[in-house]
């Protein structure tokens, strides 16, 4: 690639070597090709080293390191180091389609103050975890995202906007220092300005996000920490309320017979509604248990 790229790829990473080199492997295989890569090794136990990466000749591809503090400030140290104008996201085990950048830059040229994204879908599909939390995000989408032109979130894992506007909403809130919601405060405040969100309808990205039993309970308990953490913001800064969620856990019934997987089973099914109802349990645990330890902390952290 010759000259400055329009676009920089963040990958924040901890810990998974293989799984990155399967994601920057299909980033080679973009359409679009006037990117770079930036992945933040996080603190991973044993460091990844550019020895790790696939040799590749499509983007550039530049590995920093940072002591652990989390994927919202590993994000923010990426775009900090960018040379990109417009900035996507993804994660360490996401596979984004051929497609995926050319579509997100696609729509920020033509939306240029946008937050925009793509749909998702489990890669691994017989893992009965990763399929019920593919079937979380999926009900969380039809809900919040009705109108894709008018959209009210999407995840960290599949995103891009302006740099510039990025950095002036102040970037990811570092406050998160684990993954759970620091992805619906950051859409908090890109609504606040009253910046667009969009949704391209397309599934665009595969996510490999293996899962057992007791990942899937912590994982969600830790989504419930985030979510009391997301919701005191929003209380503190006069954004909204719990209240203004609820809605969503009312639609689920009505939601879930249009979001099962086609062609899937009765024991499937009932795999899938015990996970569901597991998921509630585990984050409501994370949201009461962030709730009776409040600690106060700053309204917003500056980047990392």
């Amino acid at each position: 690639m010759n000259g400055r790229p329009t676009t920089t790829v963040v990958i924040p990473t901890c810990g998974r070597p293989e799984s990155l080199r399967d994601t920057l492997s299909a980033l080679a295989r973009q359409e679009f090709r006037n990117f770079e890569v930036v992945v933040v090794d996080d603190g991973s136990p044993d460091q990844i080293r550019a020895e790790h990466l696939p040799e590749q000749e499509s983007f550039a591809c530049r590995l920093v390191r940072q002591n652990n503090a989390g994927p919202a400030a590993a994000r923010n140290r990426g775009v900090q180091e960018a040379r990109g104008d417009i900035i996507a996201f993804t994660d360490d085990d996401c596979r984004p389609q051929a497609g995926w950048l050319s579509a997100m830059v696609g729509e920020i040229s033509q939306h240029s103050d946008a937050l925009v994204g793509t749909l998702t879908c489990n890669g691994l599909r017989e893992n009965t975890w990763s399929a019920t939390s593919q079937l979380i995000i999926d009900l969380v989408y039809a809900h919040f995202n009705a109108d894709p032109a008018n959209a009210y979130f999407l995840a960290s894992n599949n995103l891009a906007c302006r740099r510039a506007l990025f950095l002036e909403l102040g970037g990811f809130d570092s406050n998160f220092a684990k993954a759970g919601a620091e992805d619906r405060e950051f859409c908090d405040r890109w609504r606040m300005r009253r910046w667009p969100i969009r949704l391209i309808n397309r599934t665009l990205v595969e996510h490999h996000h293996a899962q057992t039993f007791r990942r899937f309970l912590e994982l969600h308990y830790r989504y419930g920490r985030g979510a009391y953490l997301y919701q005191r913001k929003r209380r503190e800064r006069k954004s909204g309320t719990i209240k203004d969620d609820l809605g969503f856990h009312r639609s689920l019934l009505r939601l879930l017979p249009k979001h099962l997987p086609p062609q899937t089973t009765l024991a499937r099914k009932i795999q899938l509604c015990a996970g569901l109802a597991l998921w509630q349990l585990a984050n409501a645990a994370g949201f009461f248990a962030s709730k009776f330890e409040f600690r106060p902390v700053a309204a917003h952290a500056q980047p990392a």
